[in-house]
């Protein structure tokens, strides 16, 4: 009977607590900077409520509830990036999964995990869309309707300079933060954000022009271009979300991936290779084919170099790799 060698098992365990651990600080920080936007918002939303009923700005309270949608989109990322760190092995939201004493059947059940960022970005970006589209039919209701339109009395516009500050302020630290974590929920978030303040500053200039000159359709023309804005961001965040459910991986960076596996000399060729993302995470599994007298031990420490060389230079999380022999 032969003693089965476990200090690949080991490697690859450490190596994969390694990756689980890198990820789940990467979600701590992606959380409190959501927890941060949901207060954030929620007190610019009680800023300009209150304004714009002191001032009569019905642009105002629009922006108001416009913001207001950014704690609920918010919402929706945090709970995402919940499941996606939830570090409880025996269940995925609460049904049943594989035997998680195998290292591979641990990898697959996290990895779905992690996708769920993705999902819950999705989402965000239809409420994105569907904010958009109630605030461009707003604009064009408005527009048919001047006549009603009151002059508003200009101290909406501390209201919306308010508006513009902090979330100017949520932007940079999303953003930033999302860049560093790699995080399609900061991301997204970001993207949002810079909505909201395109928003606000159409708000402050429709205040302030409809006060100083009178032209009530301003405000009306405004939103609509602002919400063509948000439209565009909505649909390009869904579709990024979209394609990544869908297994869709840039053809270029997998081209640049076999470039980097064919610059070891025992790698003959690669004919087939393919990337995939779970969550923030990019994983590649490749066939490549090398001598038939490669020997098992030198293809797995082959396979060690050619994960730890796309690691460091592609930022691949996870690689598993195919050989075939060169002849038969």
């Amino acid at each position: 009977m032969v003693k089965k060698d476990n200090s690949y098992e080991e490697n690859e365990s450490v190596t994969w607590e390694k990756l689980q651990s890198e990820q789940f600080k990467n979600y701590r920080v992606v959380k409190r900077n959501l927890f941060f936007n949901v207060l954030t918002y929620v007190l610019i939303f009680l800023i300009e409520y209150w304004l714009a009923i002191q001032s009569g700005a019905e642009v105002l309270k629009a922006d108001a509830f416009n913001n207001l949608s950014g704690v609920i989109s918010t919402f929706l990322l945090i709970v995402g990036i919940h499941i996606a760190s939830d570090e409880d092995e025996t269940r995925l939201i609460g049904f049943p999964v594989s035997d998680q004493n195998e290292l591979s059947n641990q990898k697959r059940v996290r990895l779905s995990r992690f996708r769920f960022e993705t999902i819950f970005t999705l989402v965000t970006s239809i409420l994105m869309i569907g904010i958009a589209v109630n605030i461009i039919s707003g604009g064009i209701h408005a527009l048919m309707n001047l006549k009603i339109q009151k002059i508003p009395n200009p101290i909406g516009i501390v209201g919306a300079g308010i508006s513009v500050i902090l979330i100017l302020l949520i932007y940079i630290i999303n953003y930033s933060s999302g860049k560093k974590t790699n995080s399609a929920a900061l991301l997204a978030s970001a993207q949002d954000s810079l909505g909201d303040i395109l928003t606000s500053v159409g708000t402050a200039v429709s205040i302030f022009v409809m006060w100083k000159f009178g032209i009530r359709w301003v405000d009306s023309v405004a939103s609509i271009i602002i919400g063509c804005f948000i439209l565009y961001s909505g649909f390009k965040i869904f579709l990024e979300s979209s394609l990544n459910l869908a297994d869709y991986f840039n053809p270029r960076k997998e081209e640049k991936y076999k470039k980097v596996i064919l610059n070891n000399p025992q790698i003959k060729s690669v004919p087939g290779l393919t990337a995939h993302y779970n969550g923030s995470l990019v994983t590649v599994e490749a066939e490549v084919t090398v001598s038939g007298k490669m020997t098992v031990k030198e293809s797995f420490i082959l396979a060690e170099q050619i994960e730890e060389t796309l690691k460091q230079e592609c930022g691949v999380s996870d690689t598993k790799i195919i050989f075939y022999p060169n002849e038969i």
